[in-house]
């Protein structure tokens, strides 16, 4: 394969990040998505929380998908999935027909389509440039977490305060970039396709000769093994679609290829589960939540007990609210998009002097300690620009380097499963800390008058004591990453006696 077309395989890939990303939007316009279809701040969150478990559920799948099909497939189911969900939502709201289960269902299918369309690219760059691994499965999770930067200026030039045209466009331009970045995917994988294909048939070859030549000789594993060593050779660098036959793509493997039941016995394999989910569920929590931060920190500096029920001012209140949301969400959005690609270049450099990339992992568990001290504290509003920063680095950070030691730790054959796998984890804790969120603000919210909606006036007062646990589970998160890092490298796979 040609360097141009690696090089457009590569921008192909990283371009379709922006549609996978564009789930992160949400908070920018979940709470006139909300007012419009009168639900409470609680049902935005649970809707909000689907998005994440669409995300997390479809993993295993979409991983055992790519893994053993190739990338076609995952790539058309979630681009589908995902441009109906748009559309879908868009004729919810024109229609103002209010429906929790309807509005679940659609950010559902966003989450879903979202990952099966970065497993697939995700896979594609690490299998196709092992040389720079970290780096290039950066560039797809840097734009997907830049996407909500994306569409949120474009929101604010072209679509203020226009909730339903701007869902359309999410729709429209979601389809526009999936028809142009899919096709040289597309092609590629039928290429390595047709190049696994002549693989296979050299090795039966090869394994007929030997067992004609030699009937005593059973060494198969190896053979494979061997003959998968000289297809690295290629200008392409291993198979796409699956390391079937042990490709070596330059890892660090811990403990060999280990995949499916294995890691049930693996301890490794929780802690990084662990590790994984409390982090990005904080990141998650804030991400999904920020809108009402804004709204709760910006209500309590500028609403008197005398101006709730005046409509011109809450007028000016909204739109302040509005702009500031949307100015948090790209704030959140160019930090992850900072902090994915800092971890794969780290990573690159870390695994280049022989260190394991874990060590990594002070960074982000570290770094959101000092953030969920930081919104429990913070009062006012003006202060949310480091809070969002940092969040979203650390969140991004966590996000591109777990994936690297998910591949280091049980090697590229069942890769993209073991990463779904993986990432389940932030389905319970991200579920918990949303939904509390959304039911701390409720309890302390107050209806105003001149808006008929619930609304908290009480600054960082309305959420509060949930930051004041998040500092805790960031405590026990960096003791598990001590405890990831002080584990001996070689993984030994405990297995049950029978």
């Amino acid at each position: 394969m040609s360097a141009f077309s690696k090089a457009f395989l590569l921008l192909s890939c990283t371009f379709l990040g922006l549609i996978c990303g564009t789930l992160y939007l949400y908070s920018s316009y979940s709470p006139q998505f909300a007012s419009r279809l009168e639900y409470s701040a609680t049902d935005s969150s649970r809707i909000a929380l689907l998005g994440t478990i669409g995300v997390a559920v479809a993993g295993p799948v979409a991983g055992r998908l790519v893994d053993k099909r190739g990338y076609t497939v995952s790539l058309i189911i979630g681009g589908a999935f995902v441009i109906l969900g748009y559309y879908g939502m868009k004729k919810q709201y024109d229609s103002k027909h209010s429906s929790v289960h309807l509005s679940a269902l659609l950010i559902f299918l966003i989450g879903c389509g979202s990952t099966f369309m970065n497993s697939a690219c995700l896979k594609c760059c690490a299998v196709s440039f092992p040389s720079i691994r970290g780096v290039a499965t950066s560039l797809p999770l840097a734009l997907y977490g830049l996407s909500a930067l994306f569409y949120s200026v474009i929101a604010a030039l072209f679509f203020p305060g226009n909730t339903s045209d701007f869902l359309g466009f999410l729709s429209y331009s979601s389809a526009i970039i999936f028809v142009i970045c899919t096709p040289s995917i597309i092609i590629y994988d039928m290429e390595h396709g047709r190049r696994r294909a002549r693989i296979a048939g050299t090795i039966q070859e090869i394994e007929l000769s030997t067992i004609t030549s030699n009937p005593v000789v059973h060494h198969r594993p190896h053979l494979h093994k061997d003959v998968g060593m000289v297809g690295t050779g290629s200008d392409d660098g291993a198979v796409a679609g699956g390391s079937s036959f042990g490709f070596d793509l330059g890892l660090e493997d811990d403990g060999g290829e280990v995949g499916g039941i294995d890691l049930i016995y693996n301890k490794k394999f929780w802690i990084i589960f662990f590790i994984t989910g409390s982090l990005a569920s904080l990141g998650q929590m804030y991400i999904y939540s920020v809108g009402y931060v804004v709204k709760a920190l910006v209500s309590f500096g500028h609403i008197s007990a005398s101006m709730e029920n005046d409509p011109e001012f809450q007028t000016k209140i909204g739109t302040l609210i509005q702009q500031n949301q949307s100015f948090q969400v790209g704030l959140l959005s160019v930090a992850n998009c900072v902090g994915r690609i800092a971890s794969g270049i780290l990573g690159d450099i870390v695994s280049q002097r022989n260190k394991p990339r874990s060590w990594l992992l002070f960074i982000p568990s570290l770094g959101l300690l000092l953030t969920q001290i930081m919104g429990y504290t913070f009062q006012d509003y003006k202060n949310l620009t480091l809070l969002s920063l940092l969040i979203g680095f650390f969140y991004g950070f966590t996000f591109c380097i777990m994936p690297l030691i998910v591949g280091d730790t049980f090697g590229m054959e069942n890769y993209s499963l073991n990463w779904g796998f993986v990432g389940l984890a932030p389905i319970l804790p991200s579920f918990y800390f949303t939904n509390l969120f959304g039911e701390t603000y409720d309890s302390n919210s107050v209806r105003i008058e001149a808006t008929g909606s619930q609304s908290c006036t009480l600054g960082r007062e309305c959420y509060g004591s949930v930051f004041y646990l998040t500092i805790w589970v960031t405590v026990i998160s960096t003791i598990a990453v001590v405890a990831l890092n002080m584990k001996k490298r070689n993984t030994v796979i405990e297995r049950p006696i029978n």
